[in-house]
């Protein structure tokens, strides 16, 4: 099996997530994109669309001259995305229910672009080379990508609250599934070994968002909700344990004042390359 076991559920829950996600990332997602020089009346190729939030930024970028196709396994964050771009207007952005190392496209497209991708490949190297298939020579590729660490919680201070322990909760549920670890820090060399030229001008990214009353705890939790098969199976917490209807309100009730509490990964990195 090349791909790791999805270790997150579809729900609103986690869609809701995901669109969190997406403005807290918007700004370094679209610096990428522009050092890669996507741009107007481009056709881009988005990869693991989710709920369609980087298709809409490179459809920022590529206006109305331009075209955006997504495509993601779950069909129903592709219907949610769908609606979303027709509420927006944008009738030159669509999406494909597809996995997309097996997508083949009619016409090939000048960008391939995704985020938080390939950190769900077991072996992202085949993957890119399977889904840049679909690019034309001398187009470009952009990728951002997690670094991940599983043997402690990170940017949770302090480290022996609760929110520490559902950082642990949560990285050992990815392991678990199969998630690669500080694969952002691997995308340069990645990007290499599938045959492309990838650029050392690299986008790196950290954010930390301080509580107690921080929009960080929902996220936190939801991401529990999304994860709970996973954390589970893991053997690190039990359902009980988590008790996920209170665990918002027990991160707010527990988090010290002085404390400060980041994502749940170090940081993100960016690289973007051309098919030669």
């Amino acid at each position: 099996m090349s791909e790791a076991d999805y270790p997150l559920e579809s729900s609103e829950h986690e869609r809701q997530r995901l669109m969190r996600q997406a403005d807290m990332m918007a700004e370094s997602t679209e610096r990428l994109f522009r050092k890669a020089g996507i741009g107007p009346g481009m056709r881009v190729l988005d990869v693991g669309s989710g709920a369609g939030d980087v298709a809409f930024l490179a459809r920022r970028l590529v206006g109305d001259t331009g075209e955006v196709i997504g495509t993601d396994r779950d069909e129903e964050q592709v219907a949610v995305a769908g609606h979303r771009a027709r509420s927006l207007g944008y009738a030159n952005v669509s999406f494909i229910a597809s996995d997309y190392r097996s997508l083949v496209l009619d016409t090939a497209v000048d960008a391939i672009v995704g985020r938080l991708v390939l950190v769900f490949s077991r072996d992202p190297v085949a993957s890119l080379v399977d889904v840049c298939g679909n690019l034309r020579h001398g187009g470009l590729v952009a990728f951002q990508e997690s670094i991940m660490q599983y043997d402690a919680p990170v940017l949770v201070e302090p480290r022996d609250g609760l929110a520490g322990k559902v950082v642990h909760w949560i990285t050992a549920g990815l392991a678990h599934s199969g998630l690669q670890p500080r694969l952002g820090l691997k995308l340069f060399g990645i990007m290499g070994a599938a045959g492309l030229e990838p650029s050392p001008d690299i986008e790196a990214t950290i954010i930390v968002r301080q509580g107690p009353k921080g929009s960080l705890f929902p996220d936190l939790a939801d991401f529990v909700r999304s994860a709970m098969p996973s954390i589970v199976a893991s053997g690190v917490a039990t359902e009980a344990e988590i008790d996920i209807d209170t665990l918002e309100q027990r991160l707010v009730h527990d988090a010290a004042a002085t404390g400060v509490v980041g994502t749940i990964a170090p940081g993100f990195i960016g690289v973007w390359a051309r098919k030669p």
